[in-house]
C-alpha cells in the first residue's frame, strides 16, 4: 500500500481577505517579492502602526508608567 502524501501548508495568501490578497499581489509585483512576503510585510506594518497609535492597551499603559511627568 502506498503512503498518503502530506498536504503542503496553506500559504498566507489563501487565508487573507480578497482585498488584502489583491493588494499584496500588486505590492509583490511592484517590489519584486513573493505574494507571501508582501502580505507578511503588510501585516507587520499594521501591527507596528497599531502599537504607535496606542490601540493596544498594554503598550499605552506601559508608556504612561515610564513617562517622567
Amino acid at each position: 500500500m502506498a503512503k498518503r502524501k502530506s498536504r503542503p501548508p496553506l500559504s498566507a495568501i489563501a487565508t487573507a481577505s480578497r482585498s488584502e490578497a489583491s493588494e499584496a499581489v500588486y505590492f509583490a509585483r511592484k517590489c519584486g517579492l513573493t505574494p507571501d512576503e508582501a502580505l507578511w510585510m503588510m501585516r507587520q506594518a499594521q501591527r507596528r502602526q497599531g502599537v504607535r497609535l496606542g490601540e493596544t492597551g498594554t503598550a499605552e499603559r506601559r508608556a504612561r508608567r515610564s513617562a517622567p511627568w
